[in-house]
């Protein structure tokens, strides 16, 4: 269930976010002085006004393009920041505290734990050679075994 909430979350939260975007790049576009379709093509996307610009000669609707993405990207980024922020506060709220570091009495013992890396008291010192191994190399067996 968890994981269809996160893939329908993501889908639509996609969906509005781009939305956002169009709708934000199509109203600050300035497309004053080109035809009707010309002005309706340039509004589709980026790559489109810059086409478009090419075709005319219009270095003002290449600006204004790069302009008017920028805001809309602009103006979704806000939007993510507040919906972050909406959905830290009842996280912050509601989530379990950490429980609190036990400290020790000031009259109670250390307790015996070995520094890590520490070899532990019964294990043998990894420098001496253990008896029950030999250096020597096992012997061949027979491949007919």
């Amino acid at each position: 269930m968890l994981m269809t909430l996160r893939q329908v979350g993501g889908a639509l939260g996609i969906a509005l976010l781009g939305s956002l975007l169009a709708g934000a790049f199509r109203d600050r576009l300035d497309v004053s002085g080109l035809p009707a379709r010309a002005a309706e093509t340039a509004g589709d996307s980026v790559v489109a006004a810059h086409l478009v610009a090419g075709q005319a000669g219009s270095a003002r609707l290449a600006a204004s393009a790069d302009a008017a993405y920028v805001h809309g990207m602009g103006l979704v980024l806000l939007v993510c920041g507040v919906a972050a922020l909406l959905a830290a506060l009842p996280a912050a709220v509601f989530l379990p505290q950490a429980p609190p570091a036990r400290t020790a009495a000031p009259d109670a013992p250390e307790p015996d734990v070995p520094a890590p890396g520490a070899p532990e008291p019964d294990a043998p010192d990894p420098g001496t050679p253990d008896p029950g191994t030999s250096d020597m190399a096992a012997p061949p067996t027979d491949a007919r075994q």
